[in-house]
């Protein structure tokens, strides 16, 4: 008994040293963006005790007795493996920072996923995380700054409005210049439907080494997004939600009421004393007629702060041998002009399955609905100039007011001789009603058969489906119904359909230390478009409920029609190396379009590239300094084919009046010209290339040399007036070159639990046309042409006279080249170019182009332990913007508002100033608005595009509220643009917003919707 006794005493005794002995380790781990990381494994150094992260990203892990000053290590994939001595500790929470050298083994560059570290063509990637920082609707648009050689810029502020990505210049005239996106192996040119929350990562492909693999489509590079999917074993939950207000980033100053009074008698003054018939002269503003004036803001008048939200929830996980991740998210933006919305509700699935060990199949599908509140803006396609509220928001002078004392809006002033006629933007605004629908349906389903331990067969049907409705109606208004006279509705349908058939082989092989990978592939796109536009005038009655098709007493039209293209393709790529060492990549794609002729509809695209892993040979094995030396060349042939459906043949529109004896009769007559020889634009290029890590991988070092080459542009050809009214030919003419060099640079390191990293990248870039005849003009303005596009140039470059001072008395004027008769002190002296004594249209010199020269980004991350911190510049410099706007207010040929700048620093008498004018209603005559480079500026900045604060709670206080992690944040967007430039937004104006003509007449400025400054609170959790 006594035994029994003494054996439960120490039994029990045993259990509670053990208890004490043993401890449980708890704690989060995190990214450098505050995401949470499942599957990171934890364990105790030097032993088997371990765990790995749950969904949420926390873990425990119990401590063995005696072990207590041991070392805690942190390790996944893609990320920098981290230790922590346990030192009596028991909760721990983590930051993991990316690791370059591993992040990369999962590329996907095409039909295949290729290792990082032995890619030998011009590849960057950019994680999912950073771009769910930015409060913007698009991926493209979160892509800004984050890669060398890539130049994101907005087309105009407005909500919804898209953005413009060029990846190493720009190499065609009217050809497409935006680079081929692959979502999850589907091709696509549009990725506004999309949500940064549901992004995994995106790779840049940039030369024809990595990205000849898609061939015809190539040329501007690609863009292969991957999307989320469920990789965990546990179902986790996140939620996403951010809220805030935008406002303008900057505006331009303009004169007061008195200030305008003033510069317009001293202009009316100035003018009169040229004139000798009082009949002439023009009338002066009474002085007290001042103090009865209001004293309006306009600009202002039209703005507002607009609240911006994005809110995102997600499942993932994976139940047996189905992985899922299902998404919904909701983007709202209230645009800072009244009337401007924006509203996006996508869902996302993403579903695979193992249906046999040898058998694989699922699907991806986004689905997603906008809704966009389109105001005229100029150069986005709504309204044009005329209609543009922007812009009579500045022309509109300060003494006219917004509402009467009924509370209607003032169209035409009593005295617009004085104060001039320009419409009301308010009540364009108010009055004007445009609306966009938009439904699409994007995704695939596929299946992988292993046929073979080594082979693959993959086999995906891709469907891209959208169906788009707008409605506008412009309603009459205005003094004696001067706007829109007549109103009108106009509704437009379109569908399109687009379907994708990809059937790929891929084998890949290890013998010894030889490794290949071999890609055999087929793939079939169709894609079909329909329309249908009505449009109806004179409605009685403007009530928005009783404005449909059909209850209009006027005009009435109405048109329909489908087009329709189709690609067919082949593709094979070989990857081989020998030991890791030695890299070699071959590739050759043919492809077939139907917007070809039948002499010209096949093309071939090839390329090949090397690599040459310096750190593997025997004289670097033992340097504790190299990391990883990587050499990389490569050379290609890829091609353009966006052009219309149909540029080889004729175009046949019926609506043409043929006079029958005396009576005109409706006819049809060629209204585009087609060129049965029109082929193929294909771009050479070539790419060098050297990748260093040093430092166990802390620094990473990338530089690369590209050379590109774009020959045969497409080119709609101008043709002679005695040809007749039809739209000219698509033809071949020219070639364009592109060089540059591209630096990505990172480094991250730690300093007890301050752990920071920097992410810097910077490209230049060389533009110039090689050939091209005759040149191509664009940008036109009146009669005239602001760009040509001519050899030796690049492309959209402005052509200008020069500006040499202003002529400050009449001596300067009689011994300078003579520029009229009306030319007075004050007036702009012009340069003499060709020194023939007389300014002509022969002085006019090439000043630049809108494409930047140099472009760079930074990042800056900082972790301390519950905390993070980040900051992110994006910059462009070297191009050039040509302000249409501040022309059309200085050069003063009507009577509109004008800037405070040109105010306070106008010409009023000899040495006043060498740079403004003097004021003068006579536009015409003292040559001040001619095409000059008065008006041209630098549109380099450097622009601080988000700046982030966030704090993670710790685990244990996240789960006592029954979540497994919490972080909180405010951040702030476009917060400070360092800038020459005087107008609204140096970013706005280098894409394409000039009229539909493309990359050929960008950098003018016409006063468009202007860029907002944003500033949001958020939140993540994770359940």
């Amino acid at each position: 008994m006594r035994k029994k006794y003494l054996f439960l005493f120490l039994a029990t005794f045993a259990g509670v040293v053990c208890g004490y002995a043993q401890t449980t380790l708890r704690g989060t781990v995190r990214s450098t963006q505050g995401e949470s990381l499942p599957g990171v494994s934890v364990y105790i150094r030097n032993t088997s005790t371990g765990t790995f992260t749950d969904a949420s990203g926390t873990f425990a892990l119990t401590l063995p007795a005696g072990l207590q000053d041991s070392t805690l290590v942190f390790s996944l994939v893609g990320y920098t493996t981290h230790t922590v001595a346990i030192a009596n500790r028991t909760q721990f929470d983590v930051v993991l920072p990316d690791d370059t050298r591993t992040l990369s083994e999962v590329v996907v560059t095409g039909y295949m996923v290729e290792e990082r570290q032995k890619i030998t063509g011009a590849v960057n990637t950019v994680t999912g995380d950073l771009l769910g920082k930015l409060p913007v609707p698009g991926v493209d648009q979160a892509l800004q700054g984050r890669a060398p050689g890539v130049v994101v810029s907005q087309n105009t502020g407005a909500p919804g409005e898209g953005v413009s990505v060029r990846i190493r210049g720009t190499g065609s005239i009217n050809s497409s210049n935006s680079p081929l996106y692959i979502v999850d192996g589907v091709p696509t040119l549009d990725i506004s439907a999309l949500s940064s929350q549901d992004i995994e990562n995106i790779s840049v492909l940039k030369d024809a080494g990595a990205a000849s693999v898609y061939g015809s489509r190539a040329t501007n590079g690609v863009v292969i997004i991957t999307t989320k999917a469920g990789t965990s074993q546990q179902a986790q939950i996140q939620v996403s939600s951010q809220v805030g207000f935008q406002e303008p980033s900057r505006l331009i100053d303009m004169t007061s009421t008195r200030d305008y009074v003033t510069l317009y008698n001293e202009a009316a003054t100035n003018d009169n004393a040229t004139k000798t018939n009082p009949l002439f002269f023009r009338k002066l503003i009474p002085q007290e007629m001042v103090s009865t004036l209001p004293d309006v803001d306009q600009v202002d008048a039209i703005l507002r702060k607009g609240v911006l939200q994005s809110h995102s929830i997600s499942a993932s996980g994976k139940d047996g041998k189905t992985r899922y991740f299902i998404s919904g998210n909701y983007f709202g933006q209230e645009g800072i002009i009244k009337g401007s919305d924006y509203d996006r509700i996508s869902g996302r699935v993403n579903l695979s399955t193992e249906v046999k060990p040898w058998l694989r199949t699922g699907i991806n599908l986004n689905l997603s609905k906008e809704k966009t509140d389109i105001i005229g803006s100029s150069g986005d396609g709504a309204g044009g100039n005329g209609g543009s509220v922007v812009r009579y928001a500045f022309f509109r002078t300060p003494a006219i007011p917004v509402y009467d004392a009924t509370g209607s809006f003032v169209d035409k002033p009593d005295d617009f001789q004085f104060f001039g006629d320009g419409y009301n933007p308010g009540g364009m605004l108010a009055y004007n009603n445009n609306e966009r629908l938009t439904n699409r349906l994007f995704g695939k389903f596929f299946v992988e058969i292993d046929l073979l331990k080594d082979l693959k067969f993959t086999s995906n049907v891709g469907l891209d489906y959208s169906k788009q409705n707008q409605r506008r109606f412009d309603r009459t208004w205005g003094t004696g119904d001067r706007i829109n006279g007549i109103n009108q509705l106009s509704v437009s349908d379109q569908r399109s359909e687009t379907m994708t058939y990809s059937n790929f082989l891929t084998y890949t092989r290890t013998l010894g230390v030889h490794n290949l990978s071999i890609l055999l592939g087929a793939e079939s796109i169709k894609r079909d478009n329909y329309y249908l536009n009505a449009s109806e005038k004179d409605f009685p009655d403007q009530n928005p409920n009783l404005v449909y098709l059909g209850n209009g007493l006027g005009q009435r039209a109405n048109s329909e029609g489908q087009t329709g293209s189709a690609l067919q393709s082949f593709f094979g790529k070989v990857n081989y190396d020998y030991a890791d060492k030695y890299l070699a990549s071959v590739t050759l794609r043919r492809d077939g379009s139907s917007r070809f002729g039948p002499d010209h509809r096949w093309g071939n695209f090839y390329a090949g590239s090397l690599g040459w892993r310096l750190d593997k040979e025997a004289f670097l094995q033992n340097n504790d300094l190299i990391d990883r030396l990587l050499l990389r060349v490569s050379y290609g042939k890829v091609g353009n084919q966006e052009i219309s459906d149909y540029p080889f043949t004729d175009m046949i529109t019926p609506g043409y009046n043929y006079p029958f004896g005396n009576v005109f009769q409706n006819g049809y007559a060629t209204s585009v010209l087609g060129n049965s020889g029109v082929k193929w634009e294909s771009s050479e290029q070539l790419n060098g290339g050297v990748d260093v890590e040093t430092w166990e991988g802390k620094l990473a070092v990338s530089l690369d040399y590209f050379r590109k080459i774009t020959s045969d542009l497409l080119v709609s050809q101008p043709i002679a007036s005695s040809a007749g009214t039809a739209a000219p030919p698509v033809v071949n003419n020219g070639k364009i070159l592109n060089r540059g060099f591209e630096l990505a640079v990172s480094y991250r390191n730690a300093v007890g639990n301050l752990q920071y990293s920097i992410a810097a990248n910077a490209a230049t870039l060389y533009n110039e046309i090689l050939a091209m005849n005759p040149a191509v003009r664009r940008g036109q303005i009146g009669s005239d042409y602001l760009i040509y596009n001519e050899v030796g140039h690049p492309v959209g470059s402005f052509y200008l006279y020069e500006v040499e001072g202003i002529f400050q008395d009449k001596t300067q004027i009689f011994t300078h080249a003579y520029q009229g008769a009306t030319i007075q002190p004050g007036d702009v002296m012009y340069k003499d170019q060709d020194e023939s004594n007389t300014i002509t249209a022969e002085d006019r010199r090439h000043a630049g182009s809108a494409i930047p020269k140099v472009t760079a980004g930074l990042n800056i991350a900082l972790n301390y332990k519950q905390w993070d911190f980040s900051l992110f510049f994006q910059g462009a410099y070297g191009q050039k913007i040509y302000s249409v706007l501040n022309r059309d207010i200085e050069g003063f040929y009507r009577a509109f508002n004008v800037t405070q700048r040109y105010f306070d620093n106008r010409w009023t008498g000899p040495g006043s100033t060498n740079e403004y004018p003097r004021a003068s209603w006579d536009a015409s005559g003292n040559n001040a608005n001619v095409f000059s480079d008065r008006f041209l500026e630098d549109g380099s900045y450097t622009r601080l595009k988000n700046l982030q604060l966030g704090y993670t709670l710790p685990a244990a206080v996240a789960g006592k509220i029954g979540l497994s992690s919490v972080r909180i944040y405010a951040s702030g967007t476009n917060l400070l643009t360092v800038t020459s430039y005087q107008g609204l937004d140096p970013e706005m104006t280098t894409s394409d917003n000039a009229k539909g003509q493309g990359d050929s007449s960008a950098g003018m400025d016409w006063g468009t919707y202007p860029s907002a400054r944003s500033y949001n609170l958020g939140v993540n959790l994770s359940f």
